[in-house]
């Protein structure tokens, strides 16, 4: 059988997605696709526009047979353990390939820079930039400036995951066109970046053109970090720099930067401002910051040992297909299943509970319940 992997964030699924999924498809002729999804916040630290049910049912709408939670401890992460936690789960569910867009578009390259990171020039030189007060993402990009590019980034840790484990899954790219993961306007009367399209989101601007189906959620425009500003200002003026310094990703003292800058910052944009160096980028200020309202702590992360890959497979939904195939490997997956909650479920899992209530705070009361009840109460959704 080909079992199509796809990692994904669909923030918000939109026409490049789309793309994506049939060129995919294309390539492998898959039996089965899985999308492995990130929760309620992705990997550049930012709540996602709609919760990960709605995006489920988008996904599941579009051409996905079998939609994977993919857990807060690596959505919200470096590229390196991000790969990681998604390449692990699609290598327990015998996944044969892995497709995903880069700003390169040829996979024979990117394979080969998989290969030279670790060269010992290549390390010398990003420990020099990280001495300059460079960021890691950068360092490297003045290391090998084929190194650059948010997407290539991703997929070359993709590649570096699958060679780590020795998961029999052979890696196709897409080339990105028509946008820049970065665009903040479209360029494109069809396609534009999800960055894009969230910008209209919230200025309430019809972003109807980008995408294949409207996004079901009358609460979609809510969720941004200027929402949840509030939330992380509270923290970080009521918890003492002991409490901070336990948060995961908190080093070098910067807890103290980041409650000076709430003291004075009336907007997350000004808070951006005052804290962003060139060693501390905006993602990584983020990632911590979601880091502060989830309480995630240093001593979590390690007692998890996310280096590991992931200790649990969590469906969102499936359709028929996907249903069928899951029921045909179950016996043969060596971590659980956890279609719903459990008492004895792995603290990781148990943890989504912190992460979901820390997201839905911008909502409204009931609303609010009614998100942090799904957590536990949900089971996949079906599509028939």
């Amino acid at each position: 059988m080909n079992i199509l992997g796809l990692i994904v964030e669909y923030n918000p699924l939109h026409n490049g997605h789309v793309h994506h999924i049939k060129e995919s498809k294309k390539l492998v002729h898959p039996d089965v696709t899985i999308a492995v999804m990130s929760g309620h916040f992705t990997q550049r630290g930012e709540p996602t526009c709609t919760t990960k049910w709605n995006r489920t049912e988008l996904a599941l709408a579009n051409g996905i047979d079998l939609i994977i939670e993919l857990p807060y401890a690596y959505s919200n992460q470096s590229a390196d353990l991000f790969a990681t936690g998604a390449v692990s789960i699609l290598n327990h569910l015998f996944a044969t390939h892995l497709v995903f867009g880069s700003e390169h578009g040829d996979i024979n390259t990117l394979i080969t820079l998989a290969d030279v990171m670790d060269h010992a020039d290549i390390q010398e030189k990003v420990k020099k930039g990280l001495t300059q007060g460079l960021s890691l993402p950068t360092a490297y990009a003045q290391a090998n400036p084929a190194l650059t590019g948010a997407n290539n980034t991703l997929g070359i840790q993709y590649i570096r995951a699958i060679q780590k484990m020795r998961a029999p899954i052979t890696s196709f790219t897409i080339k990105r066109y028509a946008s820049d993961y970065h665009d903040r306007q479209p360029t494109h009367p069809h396609l534009t970046s999800a960055t894009a399209i969230r910008q209209m989101m919230n200025e309430d601007i019809d972003y109807s053109p980008y995408v294949p189906l409207p996004i079901n959620d009358p609460h979609v425009t809510l969720q941004n970090w200027h929402q949840h500003y509030k939330f992380l200002r509270h923290k970080l003026l009521t918890k003492s720099p002991q409490e901070l310094e336990k948060i995961h990703d908190m080093v070098e003292g910067i807890e103290n930067r980041l409650a000076s800058a709430a003291k004075i910052a009336d907007h997350f944009l000004d808070f951006m401002r005052t804290v962003e160096t060139k060693r501390y980028t905006q993602t990584r200020i983020q990632r911590i910051c979601t880091n502060i309202l989830t309480e995630t702590t240093k001593a979590d992360i390690a007692s998890w040992q996310v280096q590991k890959g992931v200790p649990y497979i969590r469906p969102l939904g499936f359709n028929k297909k996907g249903s069928a195939y899951l029921k045909q490997i179950k016996e043969k997956i060596e971590i659980p299943i956890y279609s719903t909650f459990k008492k004895d479920a792995h603290p990781m899992l148990k943890h989504e509970q912190k992460v979901t209530a820390a997201y839905a705070s911008v909502y409204e009361a009931r609303y609010a319940t009614e998100v942090m009840k799904k957590e536990y109460a949900n089971k996949p959704i079906i599509k028939t």
